[in-house]
């Protein structure tokens, strides 16, 4: 027997409907795919621009306190104000105190802006851990708690400022006048 002519029409309509129907599935397959290699594809911008931003963020706090020690690497003075006016503001002399000024302004900023960044997550912990010794050095020095600090407090965020008055001195660091005085065995 051979098929009625209206059957061949059924048949080439229900083929044509299944294969349109396979094409619009394949299409959602595809396009799936590609919404989920641009979300990788993404991702994977996302992690590496944080990598940088952190590398650029490590890299800009050394080239500042580089410039901030500078003119103490040209010439002891810088040394001698900053040994004196931590230890006591008042057995600096006037010039050392200013020298010990700026420098402490710029270092505490400076410091202010890292711990800021570490707070954000842009500055490692395990880096944030030398800086902060550090600012806690200078932070705990009796002349900048007895002078200097009070003085110039107000310079910085309250949360900085909070933050700073929770800490303690480091036991594992020695005085700049300590350090300098030490002679060579």
């Amino acid at each position: 027997m051979c098929p009625a002519p209206g059957d061949f029409s059924q048949r080439a309509e229900r083929a044509n409907r299944m294969s349109l129907q396979t094409i619009v599935s394949l299409a959602e397959i595809i396009s799936g795919l590609a919404v989920t290699l641009t979300l990788i594809a993404v991702i994977v911008s996302l992690r590496q621009n944080t990598r940088s931003q952190k590398a650029l963020a490590v890299e800009s706090l050394a080239a500042a306190i580089t410039a901030i020690n500078l003119p103490g690497m040209k010439s002891p003075a810088l040394g001698i104000a900053l040994a004196k006016a931590t230890a006591d503001w008042s057995s600096a002399t006037r010039e050392e105190r200013m020298i010990a000024h700026f420098f402490l302004f710029s270092f505490f900023k400076l410091l202010e802006n890292a711990w800021y960044q570490q707070k954000a997550g842009i500055l490692d912990r395990a880096q944030w851990i030398g800086w902060e010794t550090m600012l806690r050095k200078y932070y705990h020095a009796e002349g900048v708690q007895r002078a200097w600090w009070p003085a110039r407090k107000n310079g910085y965020s309250p949360e900085f400022q909070k933050f700073l008055s929770q800490t303690k001195a480091p036991e594992e660091l020695s005085s700049l006048s300590e350090l300098f005085d030490q002679s060579s065995k």
